[in-house]
């Protein structure tokens, strides 16, 4: 009767020790995740592609919303190694936040893009997300290329006639006065903290005079009683907790209060979304808004459409959003619909509504809006962050007078801090500019004395002295160079150098002084490539440098004139320049090993003939000056696309090669076979040798066959490698006569006569042809012993000789 009960024991214990190591084997598991090792990017004019690489591929999930992209990683953890990709004019940022078992991937995009592709691709294994945008009409491939250097490609008939114009031409003496170099004056978002819903609303709690001291704003008497509370159970030291957390961001004592808030982020109580507020308001306070913006985004959809938190939390998305420069979502959840404003937050609402308006270039409609807020009391003197918004955009739509109001506003606010300088300037700019002349002297010179040395001090410089020319006229330009010359050399501040330097040179051309005007354009070119001054840079140059170097040529000075055609090569090529020419210029850059720079040249060639028949002509120098600076990613991109294009075209088989160098310096081994492996590939004999070789080091023997004959029934003839290679491969798939033909013409040559005598004795032993087999190999022993056929022979010798 016990030995049915003693055998379940030892079934029981069996399947106890057979779950323990299952658990323990799926745990382990679990425990392997992925690592990301890197992320590479390519911009092409219509989409962005981004490109994660893993050692194996992770399960993932992909997120769109607005400007946000969001890519979740199942066990996917960071390589110590990784390299962020740089922010540009697509990417804002992109975030990595680590969670148990995931990784989120966050984008941050510059503007909403039509659709984002993601999927997953091996050898090597990779996620490419490709991000398409919107078209647009007005942007050009040679732009979002971003070729260094090259003039960029307008759309319609006159594209050329563009480059060499400005709207400047004829009345350059107008410059002086209209032309604005306009600042950026960034001041801080000052977040907004409303009057949070009431947390104690039981008069008998311990809590209550708490509660009472939030709602009479008592934040600092809420503290100290805070302190003097004794004998609370568990749930009301944790809303007690929650009060003071609030009670010490609203005092200032932001890092008290982060501290306490994280310690209630881990209990997750009864008041979690009020906390999680809180905590993105907290991070906000320490400069980190998209940091917060994501925490509040994770919020937003746990909220009903009436609950009290939900306008809190969209404001604070909206303004954590303007402080990242992400205006347009701002934008979208300040007209989220769905959220119904409380009439105390109205007024910051449209505020903020007008900031969005502003920074997404509506400036019309943000005008109007914060026309209509200017007598709000203290709502400009609070948010400066506005104010300034408010000021800025009236002067740059010539509102003057409404630019004044808002920017002497800001001059009180801002004494003695940052930007008080570029208030000042400002004031008196504005002021000049909505005709009251005399208080905008005033301004200017209390800058420029008050404040030397600063960027509204040399702003303020710059604009007198531009006051003095449209007084003075031509009289006033010899002086005016001068001056110019001096500030731009001085001026701590690039823009101020920029416009400093630039009406120094337009003024001497305005005085005839070509030489030296040619002189300071080309200093400008070499030193602010960037400027936005640069069309007008060049078109001065292109008017000047044909009188220059006539000037040079009858001066007998032939290698000046020489020497300045050539500094300004590039420019002269963007004025005009057949393909021929940039043709020539791109190899010769090539000859000389500047693969860079024919690079640049070729893809502003290869967007200048998108559409036309020439382009086909580009294709090859182009791929073959990525492959030459390593880009082989680009090389193969190029190549392949040529392949599909133009299957039979004139260049095919030289891009083939490219494809392969390419792939098998990329390692993609699959696709490299499978392009080898299409029927319709280029063939040459150069090209099926490559094929034999790597079909070789892929062991696909057949092909490696089928490569080496079609050079040899296309009529030319294999070098004693490339035989050595065909024997070899007909030996191991055991064409014994194939084989052993192709040895026998080996047996003269000394590089591999041994080779080829110990093969042929091997397929001879197959045969049971013993005794030509061993006068063979003792042929090799006797001539060729020390080599590693000689020593194999010797061995087989031996052997079959026992």
């Amino acid at each position: 009767m016990q030995r049915p009960v003693q055998i379940k024991k030892t079934i029981g214990f069996i399947l106890f020790i057979l779950l323990f190591f299952l658990s323990i084997t799926m745990t382990a598991k679990a425990a392997e995740s992925i690592t990301l090792n890197s992320m590479q990017k390519q911009e092409s004019p219509s989409s962005t592609r981004i490109i994660f690489n893993f050692p194996a591929l992770p399960k993932f999930t992909t997120e769109h919303s607005g400007q946000r992209v969001d890519l979740l990683l199942d066990d996917v953890q960071l390589s110590p190694s990784l390299h962020q990709l740089p922010e540009d004019e697509t990417v804002v940022k992109i975030l990595l936040t680590e969670k148990p078992q995931q990784l989120m991937v966050s984008l941050l995009l510059r503007r909403a893009p039509k659709q984002v592709v993601t999927e997953s691709q091996v050898d090597p294994s990779r996620l490419v997300m490709d991000i398409y945008w919107e078209a647009d009409e007005g942007a050009r491939p040679s732009v979002a290329f971003r070729i260094a250097d090259m003039p960029p490609k307008k759309a319609g008939r006159r594209a050329a006639q563009f480059q060499r114009e400005s709207p400047w031409e004829g009345h350059w003496n107008e410059f002086f006065h209209d032309y604005r170099s306009y600042w950026k004056l960034q001041l801080p978002v000052n977040f907004t903290l409303p009057e949070l819903p009431a947390l104690i609303i039981d008069e008998q709690s311990p809590l209550w005079p708490l509660q009472q001291h939030a709602d009479e704003k008592m934040f600092l008497s809420l503290l100290q009683t805070a302190t003097a509370l004794t004998d609370l159970d568990e749930q009301q030291r944790y809303l007690r907790d929650v009060l003071v957390a609030e009670a010490q961001l609203r005092t200032g004592d932001k890092e008290a209060g982060s501290a306490r808030l994280e310690r209630l982020m881990v209990l997750d109580g009864s008041e979690q979304m009020r906390v999680d507020y809180l905590t993105a308001y907290a991070e906000a306070l320490e400069e980190q808004p998209l940091v917060a913006q994501i925490k509040l985004q994770q919020l937003l959809p746990q909220l009903q459409d009436n609950h009290p938190l939900l306008p809190l939390v969209q404001l604070l998305i909206a303004e954590t959003a303007l402080a990242s420069n992400m205006d347009a979502v701002a934008l979208q959840h300040l007209e989220d619909p769905a959220t119904v404003w409380p009439d105390n937050l109205q007024p910051v609402v449209d505020l903020r509504r007008a900031d969005a308006l502003a920074g997404a270039g509506s400036l019309d409609q943000a005008l109007s809006i914060y026309q209509g807020l200017e007598k709000e009391p203290g709502l400009f003197e609070f948010y400066r962050f506005s104010c300034n918004r408010a000021a800025f955009s009236a002067f740059k739509q010539q509102n003057y007078q409404l630019a004044t109001i808002f920017y002497r506003k800001l001059v009180e606010i801002v004494k003695d801090e940052p930007g008080e300088d570029l208030i000042l300037f400002a004031v008196g700019a504005s002021a000049y500019e909505s005709g009251d002349l005399g208080w905008g002297m005033i301004g200017l010179q209390r800058a420029s004395l008050d404040l030397p040395g600063t960027e509204g001090g040399d702003r303020a410089a710059l604009r007198l002295i531009d006051l003095h020319v449209i007084k003075e006229g031509e009289l006033g330009l010899a002086k005016a160079v001068t001056e110019y010359a001096q500030l731009g050399e001085r001026s701590q501040f690039l823009p101020v150098r920029e416009e400093s330097r630039f009406k120094q040179a337009l003024a001497l051309y305005l005085l005839k002084e070509h030489r030296n005007s040619v002189t300071e354009l080309m200093d400008f070119r070499r030193n602010f490539g960037s400027s936005s001054l640069r069309r007008e840079v060049d078109f001065l140059l292109l008017d000047q440098l044909p009188k220059v170097v006539r000037q040079l040529l009858e001066e007998k000075n032939d290698l000046q004139a020489v020497v300045l055609v050539e500094q300004n090569r590039q420019l002269l090529l963007r004025s005009g320049f057949d393909r021929n020419f940039l043709h020539d210029l791109a190899s010769a850059f090539d000859k000389l090993g500047l693969y860079e720079r024919a690079g640049r040249v070729l893809l502003y060639l290869f967007d200048r003939t998108t559409g036309h028949p020439e382009q086909q002509a580009i294709y090859l120098p182009l791929a073959r000056s990525f492959l030459k600076r390593e880009e082989y990613l680009q090389a193969s991109n190029y190549a392949s696309r040529y392949l599909e294009e133009y299957p039979q075209g004139e260049d095919s088989g030289a891009l083939f090669g490219i494809l392969l160098d390419a792939f098998e310096r990329q390692e993609r081994q699959q696709e490299l076979l499978a392009w080898l492996n299409k029927k319709d590939r280029p063939q040459s004999p150069d090209l099926e040798l490559r094929a034999a070789r790597i079909y070789w080091q892929l062991e696909e023997l057949p092909a490696v066959v089928e490569s080496l004959e079609w050079i040899r029934q296309s009529g030319h003839s294999l070098g004693v490698k490339e035989m050595a290679l065909l024997g070899e491969a007909y030996y191991q798939l055991g064409n014994n006569r194939a084989a052993e033909k192709i040895y026998r013409t080996l047996f003269d040559d000394p590089n591999a006569a041994s080779l080829a005598r110990y093969r042929t004795a091997q397929i001879l032993l197959r045969r049971q042809q013993l005794r030509p087999a061993l006068n063979l190999l003792a042929g090799v022993v006797e001539k060729d012993a020390k080599s590693p056929w000689g020593k194999l022979a010797q061995d087989l010798l031996i052997q079959e000789q026992r």
